[in-house]
């Protein structure tokens, strides 16, 4: 095939109105291009036509729904899989990544959504995990401690203790600690798939700032990230994929994010219009009567009604995860109550203090925990398993199990969840997505009076997450209370009546109607909450 007849194939898997920028693309020199890769698992073509290029100093968004083949395609390019057909090429010479190991040599470092991590070493061998000998002369060691700790501080603006175990840090720290790992390799090629996803937002801005100034000496960025505030900041060239082949390609500038949406989609996709559900708060679910988070820290006050949606915010480490885990009874406030309304059957003018999670459950109160991997489900177990744990109780008759009764009402919660079960395979072997709607339909199951949901559509596509927002709106319009903790400042201001933000272990800001905005948001994460509300 000539080089001619191999643009020409590359092109042919985007839409006319982008050939001239493919065709630019695949023609300028370029650290990693892709060129009609494709790959097969049995039966299903997850892979059709994959074409890329990322040209030094330039960050290329990578777009799609879940499903879409980004994921596979990062995979190829990272050599966790081998192609059926098509080339990779890395600095204009092709190349066959048959491992991991082999893209690393060629250049090619990939920071994946899930944290790939030892958990009980240290974070400084985390850091250097793979990376050379594993035996070191102390000049040496003290060498790759240098190393780490200037990397850390550039991107986390601090100081870490480097020999505590990685299984004791934050789930944000744990992703510094695999984004630092990949810095550590100087990649010419930086793979970012969903890297984001647990990050805050000074956090997340800290990473793109070290991502340009790199790009600056030529590193080259595939970035991915179904955050669209994020890939407009930072991406100078978007690609986007469905049905595993790439549908089209723009460069900044050519396109908005309706624009993208609609690509990426194939049909207009609403950005998201401000909630508009009940008006009238119903009688009140939580009370939190002078909490403490930690000593020291500001008592407050707060109250969720049924009926609303409340989202919890601020940067990460600032109080919201504490908060919304002693609402679930997983840990107790360093003082005060937090009190939940009567448990089914007893009115709501019954509240009791909640202090474990059992108790929590008792009263309707149902949890969904941010890191769905580790602590919401068990990824070997199938799918209707993993949905009816909770609630498997119901399912028998004079203590005999029936079977019946579980597959019709996870049919029943799996439809109002835009759920479609497939064979009864390892809920593992599912999308983020898909995982996060067979754990949301299980706590639909027990037919809560309070949801708690810990940042839920973390690593979740534009279309599950808008498929999510509506039940969770018809959650609170059929009269339960939602309180969400979210890292995304559109979705705080697009799904929420109202917001709590935190600021150095306590509330420091309630917005409400208009006030949610993400000015007024980003000023209240910084703890300047009147100019967040508009005052003086």
């Amino acid at each position: 095939m000539t080089n001619s007849e191999m643009q020409d194939a590359a092109i042919g898997a985007v839409e006319p109105g982008v050939a001239r920028t493919a065709l630019a693309s695949l023609t300028s020199k370029a650290i990693v291009e892709a060129r009609g890769l494709s790959k097969r698992f049995g039966a299903t073509r997850a892979l059709v036509d994959g074409s890329l290029s990322v040209a030094p100093g330039e960050v290329v968004a990578l777009l799609g729904e879940n499903g879409s083949g980004k994921s596979t395609l990062v995979k190829v390019l990272s050599g966790v899989l081998s192609p059926d057909q098509g080339t990779i090429l890395v600095d204009g010479t092709a190349v066959r990544l048959r491992s991991p190991r082999a893209a690393l040599a060629a250049g090619i470092v990939t920071v994946f959504q899930e944290i790939l991590a030892a958990r009980d070493r240290s974070l400084l061998d985390n850091l250097w995990l793979g990376h050379g000998s594993p035996v070191l002369s102390r000049p040496a060691v003290a060498r790759r401690r240098q190393l780490a700790t200037e990397a850390w501080r550039r991107l986390a603006g601090h100081d870490v203790d480097l020999d505590r175990p990685l299984g004791e840090l934050t789930l944000m720290q744990q992703q510094i600690c695999v984004v630092v790992r990949a810095m550590l390799r100087n990649p010419k090629l930086l793979i970012l798939d969903e890297s984001t996803s647990t990050l805050d937002v000074e956090l997340r801005d800290r990473l793109f700032d070290e991502v340009r100034r790199r790009a600056v000496d030529g590193m080259g960025c595939l970035f991915i990230s179904h955050r669209m505030d994020e890939v407009m900041a930072i991406a100078d060239q978007f690609v986007a994929m469905r049905t595993g082949q790439v549908v089209g390609i723009r460069r900044r500038g050519e396109a908005d994010a309706r624009d993208l949406i609609r690509l990426i989609s194939g049909r207009d996709v609403e950005a998201g219009a401000r909630r508009t559900g009940t008006a009238t708060r119903g009688p009140a679910a939580i009370r939190l009567d002078a909490v403490t988070l930690r000593p020291s820290t500001r008592p407050f006050a707060a109250t969720v009604c049924r009926g609303e949606i409340v989202g919890l915010a601020g940067l990460e480490g600032h109080g919201q995860d504490e908060l919304i885990r002693c609402l679930a009874g997983l840990q107790t406030p360093h003082s005060g109550e937090v009190y939940v309304a009567g448990a089914k059957g007893h009115a709501d003018d019954d509240p009791a203090p909640v202090t474990t999670y059992r108790g929590g459950v008792a009263r309707g109160v149902v949890y969904v925990p941010r890191d769905r991997k580790v602590e919401g489900m068990a990824d070997v177990l199938p799918i209707i398993d993993n949905y009816s744990m909770p609630t498997l109780g119901r399912d028998s008759v004079a203590g005999v199990l029936r079977p019946r009764r579980t597959k019709s009402r996870f049919q029943r919660d799996a439809r109002t969840v835009n759920f479609t079960p497939g064979r009864q395979d390892s809920i593992g072997r599912l999308s983020g997505g898909n995982q996060q709607k067979v754990i949301i339909a299980r706590w639909l199951a027990a037919e809560p009076r309070v949801i708690l949901l810990n940042d839920p559509t973390r690593g979740v596509d534009l279309k599950t997450k808008h498929e999510l927002y509506e039940v969770f709106r018809g959650l609170a319009d059929a009269g339960a209370a939602v309180v969400m903790l979210s890292s995304e400042v559109d979705e705080l201001v697009h799904l929420m009546d109202r917001v709590l933000v935190f600021h150095d272990g306590s509330l420091s800001a309630e917005l409400a109607g208009d006030d949610v905005t993400p000015e007024s948001l980003v000023s209240a994460y910084f703890g300047t909450p009147a100019i967040a509300a508009g005052g003086n």
